[in-house]
């Protein structure tokens, strides 16, 4: 078994430098990212109601 090396870092500095392509953030505009986030959890959500609806609607055919 490997021993461990017990490197690990005290401080941790992070830089965070745009690029020159890098849109600037502008929040009248919506994010596209973000739209197609909201959009895919809706649909997730969608799907979820209408297999819940039909898992209900199939065990009430059977209690009658």
């Amino acid at each position: 078994m490997a021993r461990p090396r017990r490197t690990t870092a005290e401080n941790v500095r992070l830089v965070l430098v745009p690029s020159e392509g890098a849109e600037a953030y502008d929040p009248a505009k919506r994010d596209p990212r973000l739209v197609a986030l909201v959009r895919l959890l809706a649909r997730q959500a969608a799907r979820e109601f209408v297999d819940a609806e039909w898992e209900r609607a199939s065990r009430e055919r059977l209690r009658k």
